[in-house]
């Protein structure tokens, strides 16, 4: 499996040490610059078949075309396949918006065909079931929700449903201030008829050399922006103390919250 869209998003927030990354990937494994596309894509799909936990910080912004209203939020993203099961959280800490910073926790998280939308401030959780035809963890799926993520996909599915082609660093946005050095970046456009295609004009994902994702724009067809950058852990740095709860909406306290389900 290749992990997904999705899933950009820095905070400080104290707690446990960040989690240990499992089974790093060899030297065969890492994308080289004269990869072709399906290579890469191949690559990004064998280095999560043993990652069983990746946790970054997250930078994460969303930009409305008709308003021209841009919010930055900060947080973490988790990536989490014990046991084959697979579920990626976007864990979302302090909103900013026009410089005012202020404490506002929001969770996106992804299992299976669901999609959890987790409302801090106002104790609500939704649960949305996506498309059937693809899972949560797919660029696809991930297209409609908050982020697609390269991580959870198959490449042959991939191309199956997206055209890929080499791209560069975009000249706007969060990922314009990636500098690590051997990102390659890729640009999936959906092919005709297929689900992604309803809403998305195309995604910029940025992947590091191990095949791990650095961070993806999706521009949507109605102009709208959603992008995210994952950082590397900074000394100092840990994920919030409650990221094994918030990973795992349906099974968290419920006392006080109102959940619901939709369709």
């Amino acid at each position: 499996m290749m992990l997904p869209l999705m899933i950009s998003m820095l905070l400080s927030s104290a707690g446990s040490c960040p989690p240990e990354e499992k089974a790093a990937p060899s030297p065969s494994s890492i994308a080289q610059p004269n990869d072709s596309v399906p290579a890469l894509l191949e690559k990004a799909e064998r280095v999560t078949e043993s990652l069983e936990e990746w946790t970054r910080p997250a930078l994460y912004r969303t930009e409305n075309d008709l308003t021209g209203d841009s919010v930055l939020r900060t947080g973490w993203i988790s990536w989490r396949q014990p046991s084959g099961k697979v579920t990626v959280g976007l864990l979302l800490e302090w909103e900013v918006v026009d410089r005012a910073r202020r404490k506002k926790p929001k969770d996106f998280v992804l299992e299976g065909p669901f999609l959890w939308e987790v409302e801090h401030e106002g104790k609500l959780r939704i649960k949305r079931r996506l498309a059937t035809d693809d899972s949560a963890t797919t660029l696809g799926a991930l297209g409609r929700g908050p982020l697609p993520l390269p991580i959870g996909m198959s490449a042959d599915a991939v191309l199956a449903k997206f055209t890929v082609i080499e791209s560069t660093r975009p000249e706007t946005g969060v990922l314009r201030k990636i500098e690590d050095e051997g990102v390659r970046y890729l640009r999936f456009t959906p092919r005709e008829k297929t689900p992604a295609a309803e809403q998305m004009d195309h995604a910029i994902v940025a992947y590091m050399p191990d095949g791990l994702p650095r961070g993806v724009r999706v521009e949507r067809i109605n102009g709208d922006i959603r992008e995210g950058r994952f950082d590397p852990i900074q000394d100092g740095q840990s994920p919030p103390v409650d990221l094994d709860e918030r990973m795992d909406p349906a099974n968290a306290p419920s006392k006080g919250w109102t959940v619901q389900e939709s369709e």
